[in-house]
């Protein structure tokens, strides 16, 4: 979400990031436009970053490895609507990979009527994606091919499987639109020398080219690929989000080799795969790897013990996945778009909670019938319209806002990394990081600021603890009153928040919590909450902010005997980490759902099954300190 306070321009930009990064490592503005834009284009881009759109900057943010993660931004309806129907979509294609992936599942469909039917509502579905696309900058239009290519190329491989077109057919499409992108058939591109890694898309188009030399019998191509493909998981980016794809190149890589009786070289390309995800707490490919390493263990005859604690863990996560509807074989959808808002809708919002009037708000800035037109849906504005109207209404006007505002995208990406170091209480770390991070940022930011002031109050009240309650919630008020000046508790649902806006607010509540004053508390929570439920991305998705306030306010709830709430909101963020695939937090999710649950007199067997799964997962991810916190009440969900 977009900061409310309007301040200085900064010039901070996602352009002069991307040329940042593109300097850095190197890279000139030729190789990293390839294919995708002229680099001309990409120069504009560098430039201004109302030039693009969030499709294009998570693409060459991809392409430079740096995870897209990093930025909130302003969209286009027209952008979201493609992004949902890319959403639908990969529904579609997932349950073709399924297919492929596992035999003997719930999700394979061995039926050629169903591999049609599947193949049918995916060409459909592309054929209204590609109209969609005449509403889309031409600056882009390229990125959305490269997808459109990959959706058809799921649509001819359900057709394969089905037997219903050519063994060739799909190494031929994607051989043909790799060419198209790169100039040079892939088996030859990967042979040289590359600066520029791989998107995520163009990951999954060398994945699908493999899958279609494995179907016309070319092995040694398919390994040759897959291999060039899982070695890209040396070469940077965020762990989590090249799991995606990488993942999936593991399995079908260490399937390969163990058909070819390279059974050593196999096992350690699965157990890579699986130790990765566990590190990067992502559920993404993990199933697949598990399964996988469970039959070669069996093939090798290894201890039966393991086995045994193998095949209980592989239930786990199959019956969970399979309890909230979520298909845990296929390619996780991109969530990026979450940390998006659409501007138009901001502001139609925003002037009717200001009970401002139309003339009132477009005074200076359009002509009020032309801005009633543009709040009909009936005239297109510029963006520099939309930035005074933005601003007018307390809204922050800049297109993207980076969530640590630098050039070096190393310094940017720090801003998870010292996230994930606070949630997880590695305070040591997070107290080096910190004392690093304060040398290299730029202090007249207010965003920096912000987060500099926020993770130094974590280390003084979490690990130090020598603030009084007082204390707390003065220190609290004034890191948001960095960026929101304005900030009370009466009116949080009528501005939009940031991610770093949203944890703080978190620990305001947390701080009258702490005073015994939890419905207060409650009460900050949901508003918080109804302010993302004002806008359509809000409604429809749950950001990682979101997310953290259902987890709160399920804890929050429990305090006051409200189980019921308590587990509702519980059972709404695990259903958020399985749709994206990541894994941080099931474990204490699961708890909460085991803690309240018991609390309210369930039947034991309800609470006990959520308490050992909450342990089983704690194991598998290697949380130790949340290991011993549930070890140490085991009896009490035994009895």
């Amino acid at each position: 979400m977009a900061l409310n306070d309007v301040e200085e321009d900064l010039p901070y930009t996602m352009g002069r990031l991307i040329a940042g990064a593109r300097k850095k490592k190197n890279i000139s503005l030729e190789e990293l436009s390839q294919g995708v834009m002229s680099a001309e284009d990409l120069n504009f881009i560098e430039k201004d970053d109302e030039y693009a759109d969030k499709t294009t900057w998570d693409f060459l943010l991809g392409r430079l490895g740096i995870s897209p993660l990093i930025y909130e931004c302003y969209v286009e309806q027209e952008e979201y609507d493609l992004f949902k129907a890319r959403k639908e979509m990969r529904e579609i294609s997932n349950q073709i990979i399924s297919n492929g992936l596992m035999s003997n599942e719930r999700l394979r469909s061995k039926n050629t009527a169903q591999l049609k039917l599947l193949a049918d509502q995916l060409e459909k579905r592309s054929q209204k994606y590609a109209a969609l696309l005449n509403n889309v900058k031409n600056i882009t239009a390229a990125i959305h091919q490269i997808f459109l290519a990959n959706m058809k190329g799921y649509v001819i491989l359900a057709k394969q499987r089905g037997e219903l077109c050519k063994a060739d057919a799909l190494k031929l499409h994607m051989e043909s639109e790799w060419k198209r992108i790169y100039s040079s058939d892939a088996v030859s591109w990967i042979q040289k020398p590359h600066n520029v890694l791989m998107a995520v898309y163009e990951q999954e188009m060398l994945f699908l080219l493999a899958q279609g030399y494995e179907e016309n019998g070319e092995i040694e191509k398919a390994i040759q690929i897959l291999t060039w493909l899982w070695q890209q998981r040396k070469k940077g980016g965020d762990p989590e989000e090249n799991t995606r794809v990488l993942s999936f190149a593991a399995w079908k890589l260490a399937a390969l080799e163990w058909n070819i009786n390279r059974q050593e070289k196999a096992m350690e390309i699965c157990q890579e795969a699986i130790d990765r995800s566990i590190q990067a707490e992502s559920f993404r490919g993990l199933l697949p790897l598990l399964k996988q390493r469970l039959f070669f263990e069996k093939q090798l005859k290894c201890s039966q013990e393991e086995w045994d604690e193998q095949e209980k863990t592989i239930g786990v996560i199959d019956e969970l996945f399979a309890e909230f509807h979520e298909n845990p074989y296929g390619l996780f959808v991109l969530t990026t778009f979450e940390n998006a808002r659409i501007a138009d809708e901001i502001i139609r919002i925003r002037r009717k909670e200001q009970n401002l009037t139309q003339t009132k708000l477009s005074e200076g800035i359009l002509e009020p019938e032309s801005y009633s037109r543009f709040e009909c849906g009936k005239r297109k504005l510029r963006w520099a319209k939309k930035k005074k109207l933005l601003e007018r209404l307390g809204e922050r006007g800049n297109k993207v806002t980076l969530l640590l505002e630098s050039d070096d995208p190393d310094v940017v990406e720090e801003y998870q990394r010292i996230q994930d170091s606070s949630y997880r209480e590695k305070y040591d770390l997070l107290k080096e990081k910190i004392y690093d991070l304060k040398g290299k940022l730029d202090k007249t930011s207010k965003i920096n600021r912000q987060f500099i002031l926020h993770m130094q109050n974590n280390i003084d009240v979490r690990f130090f603890q020598i603030l009084e309650r007082k204390q707390i919630k003065m220190k609290r008020q004034k890191e948001i009153k960095e960026t929101a000046s304005k900030f009370d508790t009466v009116s949080i649902q009528e501005h939009g928040w940031s991610r770093t806006e949203i944890a703080i607010i978190k620990n305001i509540a947390n701080a009258y919590r702490d005073d015994k004053k939890v419905e207060i508390a409650i009460s900050i929570l949901r508003k918080a909450i109804e302010s993302f439920d004002k806008e359509t991305i809000g409604q429809e998705s749950a950001c990682l902010g979101k997310q953290l306030l259902w987890e709160t306010l399920a804890t929050y709830l429990g305090d006051v005997e409200k189980y019921e709430d308590a587990i509702f909101y519980a059972k709404k963020g695990m259903k958020k980490i399985l749709e994206s695939g990541s894994a941080k937090g099931i474990s204490g999710e699961l708890y909460e759902i085991a803690w309240n649950e018991r609390e309210r007199k369930a039947k034991p067997e309800i609470y006990q099954k959520k308490y050992f799964q909450a342990l089983k997962f704690t194991i598998l991810f290697q949380e130790r300190e949340f290991i011993i916190f549930l070890k140490q009440r085991e009896q009490e969900y035994k009895k």
